[in-house]
């Protein structure tokens, strides 16, 4: 009898135990949970700063800091999409606009820190966005190459669909876009340009009218012999300045970073650039940091502009 009690005592008190557990497990996710809707909500705080040294400080822990609630409730849509969004915005915004600098300024190690920096954070990105998008299939066609199953697989999508899909394929192809001497990572470009033609059709203006910008510089960042398409992406670039080129400043900027130097336009280089100059960054307080970043990245390469071998 004294077994048996001893016996039902130590079965009594890891039932407890895991009572606990599970307990402080469902505790850690509801606070995650409902702290992340709040950190959706005030995000715009991130996309109202004007100080461009004080997002480069605050990126990461912002990051870190939404990465820590993930743990607690790994599956949360608004943290992987505040992720997602996040890691790229970082990437661009801040690495991206120091690699250039490097690239022009050296040194070569700088540089190549740099490059791996972004490529992680961009990979990161695109791994959130799959992660949100929570479409296996889709994924599996995407990443083997298979683009019958691919095809029938955006087919699926519905605009609801997008921000994850956008911030996927944005990370996928700016790391491709830093990595163009890996000849395995440039093998799914056929992919890349299916997922942001699919942006393209189901919300062309999410994001301040992004997936204008994204297939305008994807068709323009490549020289024709290698599938480079300037008529289509000056129609991408023109299209998303008169639905968003007011508001969104990146929209300008990039037109003249990579179309102008392209097709050797340095009138429209110019343009595009007095453009930015020219724009009230208060106008649209919830792009605030967009805006900074594009006048920022369009003062220094209207100081270097010889250096995309632009002529009069």
């Amino acid at each position: 009898m004294s077994r048996f009690l001893s016996w039902s005592h130590r079965v009594a008190a890891a039932a407890a135990l895991v009572v606990v557990t599970a307990g402080a497990c469902n505790v850690k996710k509801f606070t995650s949970d409902t702290t992340a809707k709040n950190l959706e909500f005030g995000s715009v705080a991130m996309d109202r700063e004007a100080d461009l040294e004080f997002a480069r400080y605050a990126f990461p822990a912002s990051l870190k800091t939404l990465e820590t609630f993930l743990v607690s409730s790994p599956e949360n849509r608004s943290l992987l999409l505040l992720l997602a969004r996040g890691y790229n915005a970082y990437a661009f915004g801040i690495i991206e606009a120091d690699l250039e600098r490097a690239q022009l300024d050296g040194p070569d190690e700088a540089v190549d820190s740099l490059t791996r920096r972004a490529e992680i954070h961009y990979l990161r990105a695109r791994e959130y966005g799959w992660r949100w998008l929570a479409r296996p299939k889709l994924e599996e066609a995407a990443r083997k190459g298979d683009l019958e199953g691919l095809a029938a697989e955006l087919a699926k999508l519905e605009p609801k669909d997008v921000p994850g899909l956008f911030w996927t394929v944005y990370g996928w192809a700016s790391a491709v876009n830093l990595a163009k001497d890996d000849s395995e990572m440039m093998t799914g470009l056929p992919e890349i340009e299916a997922l942001m033609t699919r942006v393209y059709e189901l919300d062309p203006h999410y994001n301040a009218g992004a997936p204008y910008v994204m297939l305008g510089v994807y068709h323009s960042s490549k020289p024709p012999a290698l599938g480079g398409d300037p008529k289509l992406a000056k129609r991408y670039f023109d299209e998303g300045m008169a639905e968003h080129g007011q508001e969104n400043l990146l929209v300008p900027y990039l037109y003249a970073r990579f179309y102008a130097p392209m097709v050797q336009d340095r009138k429209l280089f110019d343009a595009m650039i007095a453009k930015v100059a020219a724009a009230d960054v208060t106008a649209h307080p919830d792009l605030r940091l967009t805006n900074e970043i594009a006048r920022d990245r369009a003062r220094f390469w209207a100081s270097r502009v010889d250096e995309l071998i632009l002529s009069e």
